[in-house]
């Protein structure tokens, strides 16, 4: 028995690192303020998130305009690769008559894409360093 404890210890090493790596790469957090950034058209680093008050994997995000500090407010849930968002005050966009915002990890998890999907029009999407994303 004394013979297999070094394999166990090795196997157990693999199996350890194995799950490590199938966390995802981003967070909901990280991704709901990159979409939203994306959406709106302003920086990542300029968005706060924290989990929402009425669970549900719901996630807050707040934005402080620069120049006069007037804070606009957010929330957003993951469905699946996709992106459900509505600003405070407001409506879920999750209907058919609102674009799609998709989300997917590129780069062997270095980056994260945000694609926009029009209703009418031509999709777009923008591509986001780790690095830009987690820096505050």
């Amino acid at each position: 028995m004394a013979s297999l404890q070094p394999w166990l210890a090795v196997a157990l090493s693999i199996a350890a690192s194995s799950a490590a790596f199938a966390e995802p790469a981003f967070d909901a957090r990280a991704i709901c303020r990159t979409a939203i950034a994306a959406i709106t058209g302003r920086d990542v680093k300029l968005f706060q998130a924290t989990d929402a008050p009425e669970g549900g994997g719901v996630i807050a995000l707040t934005y402080a305009r620069p120049f006069d500090n007037f804070v606009w407010a957010y929330h957003c849930r993951l469905e699946g690769n996709r992106v459900i968002w509505a600003d405070e005050p407001g409506r879920w966009r999750q209907e058919a008559r609102d674009d799609k915002i998709l989300f997917e990890v590129v780069g062997d998890g270095a980056q994260l894409r945000i694609i926009k999907n029009p209703v009418k029009g031509a999709a777009t999407q923008e591509v986001f360093d780790r690095a830009t994303i987690l820096a505050r």
